[in-house]
């Protein structure tokens, strides 16, 4: 009689415990997003149908209501990591962001996080992604990226098609 007693004890313990759990891991998954996962996209896919057909997929902010932020992290011999904080300064939300980076020809990008990225010569094109298309008033979310070549400034920056 004891050892079932003690079996129901401990198969609620282990019940209660995995709730609790999965509850925090829900909770953790979605908490704001102040330490972007890491995400070694790079590539050209574009937006899916769904987010074209959509007519609030992407946001429109006034020029200077938005900004970009640029700052090289860490470098070394052959190349460098470079971190984009993008602000909302307006008292609206934002949903969707495309930062575009002009960078120089010798800058090779061979990793990003924090945003979906476009790479082509010269240039680096960081969209929003499922978990951080919405941009809260006063917000900001942070991405970064991995290159080759030396440390620099890019030589245009723009958000949403207006200038960072």
């Amino acid at each position: 009689m004891w050892h079932l007693t003690r079996d129901r004890v401990l198969m609620v313990t282990a019940a209660v415990m995995t709730v609790l759990a999965c509850t925090m891991t829900v909770l953790y998954v979605t908490k704001g997003d102040d330490n972007p996962r890491p995400a070694r996209v790079v590539g050209t896919a574009g937006p899916s149908a769904a987010a074209k057909n959509t007519p609030s997929a992407r946001g429109t902010a006034a020029p200077g209501t938005v900004k970009a932020a640029y700052s090289v992290r860490s470098q070394w011999k052959d190349g460098f990591n470079a971190e984009v904080t993008l602000t909302n300064l307006s008292s609206q939300p934002l949903t969707g962001w495309t930062v575009q980076l002009g960078l120089p020809q010798s800058v090779d990008v061979t990793s990003t996080w924090g945003a979906k990225a476009e790479v082509q010569p010269g240039r680096l094109v960081m969209h929003s992604q499922a978990y951080n298309t919405y941009l809260e008033a006063g917000g900001a979310i942070r991405m970064g990226f991995e290159a080759k070549g030396a440390a620099a400034q890019p030589t245009s920056c723009s958000v949403n098609g207006s200038p960072c």
